[in-house]
């Protein structure tokens, strides 16, 4: 993908987010506060942006609690979630382009078969699967920063489920909770 679509749907998506905000929340954060969460949830940061969006998320640490919270129990809003997959149907057609003759991508015929049997409906439950789980590790590290104490029963309960495509993020977010006010305990 170009980096002028990249920047134009990460824009799209910003919006969708911010608007995705129960409305009480959006009354109560500014836009900058609004567009740091949304920013949070859809983008690996690296340390600098991330040390800048974490002193945000401090400054309104209560409402961001019940944020990301509610982006947790509830996963990202219908809009994003349509842009996502508009984009995965994009990204589906250029594999299939690739794979039609297979040549320069380094796979065994095996796997060069394994890849062409992959219908499109498969691709784009596995491509949203993955984007609603990294939504919600997100919102997990944002717990990580913000959590009170609804925030850190829900980070301890999904750090100890065995089961929970989460437990790896709770624990993570225990442990910064932890560096940071030396309140939280991780339970294993």
């Amino acid at each position: 993908m170009d980096t002028q679509r990249s920047g134009r749907s990460l824009a799209i998506c910003l919006l969708a987010v911010c608007a995705g905000l129960n409305g009480a929340l959006a009354q109560i954060l500014p836009p900058e506060a609004q567009a740091a969460g949304a920013t949070w949830l859809l983008k690996a940061c690296d340390v600098a942006e991330q040390d800048q969006l974490s002193a945000v998320l401090r400054k309104f640490k209560q409402q961001f609690e019940q944020f990301f919270l509610s982006a947790l129990n509830d996963g990202p809003p219908a809009q994003l979630l349509a842009e996502q997959a508009a984009e995965a149907s994009r990204r589906f057609d250029l594999r299939q382009e690739a794979l039609k003759t297979g040549k320069g991508l380094g796979l065994s015929d095996a796997e060069l078969k394994a890849a062409r049997m992959v219908t499109r409906e498969q691709y784009l439950a596995r491509e949203k699967d993955d984007f609603v789980i990294s939504y919600k590790s997100r919102a997990v590290g944002g717990l990580g920063v913000v959590a009170g104490d609804k925030g850190k029963a829900v980070l301890v309960a999904l750090a100890t489920d065995r089961n929970s495509p989460l437990q790896g993020s709770a624990q993570q977010a225990l442990l910064q909770l932890q560096a940071g006010t030396g309140n939280a305990q991780p339970k294993k």
